[in-house]
């Protein structure tokens, strides 16, 4: 018994130091932030503020593989941390998730109000999970400001209504829906009024009716038993795929909005609502259709004879293979770049195709209807890396500069020169705060403000 008491308090022991490190994390992003957005010098140079603060958050956002929104979002969370909230985090008393919690519940109250119950509120973090905790947050608001908890609940009706979409594996996604509460339990119970109309026999699990019900309700139709006898008598295929009557049905955990700014799951600042963080579809590469010269120091490619193994590839199980999202295609041009960071190594470097003569529309700022809708079907999110803003909502921003006082001189207007880039990111390139050319193989390189490399593979 003595030696299980020593195992539990030393999980809890290790729960702790996971919690006061994520403190630490936050803390340290706000320390760069700050240092990095304290030498604004607006009057001489045209950047602000505001820019090197977005460009610090997409700096942190690319090191650690996330996006600008999450890493917004958990800034501004840590900002506005009550002390004493703080102070329970950074010695671990307190996990990122319900210090999240109570940040959530407790925004926009009154000062007066989180003041008077915020002793009781740190008294039923550490014992309650999560989802009660926000529970009691939100009755402890009713008791101690009645009138503010019903214009906020007014008013979040009014504005916080949302739905997002997170892919996720085997073909599925998660539609996560943001409506009052009366709004769901009427979505609720006409799902469940589908649902009770099938026979007991129906072979699919309590979730995949509820599923399948909901989808029968958006597409405007009736949700069909699935047991045998109804199939038969509609004439349907027996052996549907579904599970046999009674065999466990595996279901893959959702995650709660708790970890959503983790995935991204966010709208980017001044691009609209974001679509979620998740695996983007597959997309033409940039410049597909070109052609051009191989990178520097890359031999020509040798045809070998039909079924003949060349005489340097490895075993058929070691064989190298190109990962996705780039693989061996980014770590090789990784290294050139890395071997020549100051070089150019865009493929057209004056933004022109290779054309000597412009194209009609070329000279022109703005794209042709025509060549927006290809530009956006070829690339449907922006294309900074890691940034999920669906390109409809982007700007079609040109990758070697447009020049307004010489437009033969500049970047043209061209397929291969323009690309869908959200607000965001469009504006740190417009202030020449992060660098982008387009390299050979349509691989896209972008360079932060500190020189890190970035690379953007095309999706074959």
């Amino acid at each position: 018994m003595a030696d299980d008491h020593s195992a539990l308090a030393d999980v809890l022991g290790a729960r702790r130091t996971i919690n006061a490190a994520a403190a630490s994390e936050l803390a340290l992003m706000d320390h760069y932030v700050r240092g990095r957005t304290a030498c604004a010098s607006p009057w001489d140079t045209g950047v602000t503020e505001k820019d090197l603060y977005s460009s610090a958050i997409c700096e942190l956002a690319a090191a650690l593989s996330s996006t600008f929104a999450a890493i917004h979002n958990k800034l501004q969370m840590w900002r506005q941390l009550r002390p004493l909230v703080r102070s329970s985090f950074i010695n671990g008393s307190l996990d990122k998730e319900r210090v999240k919690t109570i940040h959530d519940h407790l925004l926009h109250a009154r000062p007066e109000t989180v003041v008077a119950i915020e002793a009781e509120v740190l008294k039923a973090a550490g014992e309650m999970a999560p989802g009660p905790l926000g529970r009691e947050i939100d009755r402890l608001l009713v008791e101690a400001d009645a009138e503010w908890d019903r214009a906020v609940r007014t008013r979040a009706a009014r504005t916080e209504k949302r739905v997002r979409v997170r892919r996720r594996a085997r073909g599925l996604s998660s539609l996560t829906t943001v409506m009052t509460d009366g709004e769901a339990d009427e979505q609720l119970s006409r799902i469940d009024a589908e649902v009770s109309r099938l026979h007991p026999e129906d072979p699919r699990s309590d979730d995949q009716r509820r599923g399948d019900a909901q989808t029968a309700l958006m597409r405007g139709e009736t949700l069909l038993c699935g047991c045998s006898t109804c199939l038969t008598s509609r004439g349907d295929v027996a052996d549907a795929e579904t599970p046999e009557h009674g065999e466990p049905v595996t279901v893959m955990p959702d995650r709660s909005d708790a970890n959503a700014d983790a995935t991204g799951e966010t709208a980017t600042e001044g691009s609209g609502s974001a679509r979620p963080g998740s695996e983007r579809p597959t997309r033409e590469p940039l410049g597909r259709a070109l052609t051009g010269p191989l990178p520097p120091d890359t031999p020509p490619p040798v045809s070998p004879a039909p079924d003949a193994p060349r005489p340097d590839a490895p075993p058929p199980d070691t064989a190298t293979r190109s990962r996705p999202g780039g693989g061996t295609l980014i770590e090789r041009w990784r290294a050139i770049v890395e071997n020549n960071p100051r070089g150019v190594h865009a493929l057209h470097p004056d933004g022109h195709g290779g054309m000597a003569i412009p194209p009609p529309g070329a000279l022109t700022y703005a794209p042709s209807r025509a060549l927006a809708a290809q530009v956006r079907a070829e690339h449907p999110y922006c294309l900074h890396p890691g940034c999920n803003v669906p390109s409809e909502r982007c700007d079609l921003d040109h990758i070697v500069e447009f020049d307004r006082q010489n437009p033969e001189r500049g970047g043209w207007t061209i397929r291969t020169n323009i690309g869908p880039r959200c607000r965001l990111h469009h504006n740190l390139k417009t202030r020449k705060l992060w660098r982008t050319e387009l390299l050979p193989e349509g691989v896209l390189h972008i360079v932060d403000p500190l020189g890190n490399h970035y690379f953007t593979a095309p999706t074959l």
